[in-house]
């Protein structure tokens, strides 16, 4: 990657996100359900997005074949995921 790539590539990360209104409760950090071909799964708000959000599973799906296939990381929209505490 030349130099003028790696500036271009840097400000596209650091540009902010505008988060819908929905996607306000779900922050950074906040341990979410969701359902997934009608399974139900937790797990952990790693980056917001504007209409949905990147989640890690939770430690006790990481053995599932679903966790496996989608590499620990899934995005799920946030009208599809509720907050739990």
């Amino acid at each position: 990657m030349e130099q003028s790539e790696k500036r271009e590539h840097k400000a596209r990360e650091e540009r902010e996100i505008e988060v819908s209104s929905i996607g306000k409760a779900f922050v950074k950090g906040t341990h979410v359900e969701f359902t997934y071909h009608r399974h139900r799964f937790t797990g952990v708000i790693e980056k917001q997005l504007r209409n949905s959000a990147i989640l890690n599973f939770d430690p006790e799906f990481d053995h599932t074949n679903t966790a496996i296939d989608l590499k620990q990381k899934i995005v799920i929209s946030y009208q599809k995921m509720k907050a739990i505490e």
